[in-house]
Order: structure tokens, then sequence, then C-alpha cells
């Protein structure tokens, strides 16, 4: 977990805390199945780069981290970091919609080579629906506002986020 904290954009936001107490559950399941989370997600992100030129191609890392529930994200991008790193939380979103949330945060990534600034503006926005339409995702509304492409594309919540981190959903249900 220090080296997922290491990589965060604020380090208080990768956390066990409010998945279990104590944690030796979470960690003995995260140690056991966390490198077949990170290969689907590596696999989903390596669908989502190759919508791109290799010229266009954001160098990035991907990882699967339980994510405080006070940092208010269901993932993050932290372009600080060589390569970028995405960090998001699988239990926080059915698996099907994975895919969603992973562009949504390469979107981040690819931005920061449009323009230097962060959040969901326009260079975020050309990003996002670039990916959507490769990957046959939901393309966002014309001119829609930042402050709705904070959630494009649209995933469904897991009601009981905690369940993945603690080995209560089954493989196929995320492999």
């Amino acid at each position: 977990m220090g080296v997922l904290r290491d990589l965060a954009v604020q380090p208080q936001w990768v956390s066990l805390a409010e998945v279990a107490d104590p944690p030796g559950v979470a960690l003995l399941w995260i140690g056991q199945h966390i490198h077949r989370v990170n290969q689907r997600l590596n696999g989903i992100l390596e669908d989502l780069l190759g919508c791109f030129e290799p010229a266009q191609r954001p160098q990035v890392q991907i990882f699967a981290a339980p994510i405080a529930p006070q940092a208010g994200v269901d993932g993050f991008c932290n372009r600080r970091t060589a390569p970028i790193t995405l960090m998001v939380d699988p239990g926080r979103i059915v698996p099907a919609d994975w895919p969603g949330l992973v562009a949504h945060e390469l979107a981040h990534g690819v931005a920061s080579s449009i323009e230097p600034s962060e959040g969901h503006g326009h260079g975020f926005g050309q990003a996002i629906a670039h990916l959507c339409l490769a990957q046959d995702l939901p393309l966002p509304p014309p001119n829609l506002k930042a402050d709705a492409l904070r959630y494009w594309p649209p995933c469904r919540r897991n009601p009981h986020p905690e369940a993945f981190w603690l080995g209560q959903l089954p493989p196929q249900d995320w492999l």
C-alpha cells in the first residue's frame, strides 16, 4: 500500500480504513488477487491506448487501489509521475463498467498533452469523446458542461464497494 500511496495525488486517498477494521482479511485478498485485477485493468488500458497513433499515446500505468471515500473520486490520474499513474477503485463501479472508469482517467492523461490545466475542460472533452467513440462507450452529448463531464461515461455504482476488497465478489464477476 505504501508504493500506491507514493503514486497517489494525495497519499491519504489510498486507504483500507472504510473497508475493514482490522484490515487483515482485505490485505490477504489483495495479496492473493491484486495481480489478476491489475492485469484486467491493464488489458482495458491497452485496448483504450490502441485508439491512438503510437506518437499520441501517453506513457501510463494503471493500478487498482481502495480509494478513501473522503477523496470523493472513484479514480484519479497523477500526471506528476513518470509514467503517468492512473489509479482506480474497482470496488466502487460494477465490473462491466470498468472500461468507462479507465477511459475517464486515461482521458485526463491524454488531455495533459493538449492543455496543461487539470480538470474536465476542452482537452478532456476531446479525449473522452475520442475514447468513447473508439470503444463503443456512450458519447458525451455536444456542449456537455465540465461539471457533467466529471461523470462521463456513466458508470453504475457498486452498492457494496467493500465487498470487492473483502473477496466477497466471485472472480467470474470481475475477470
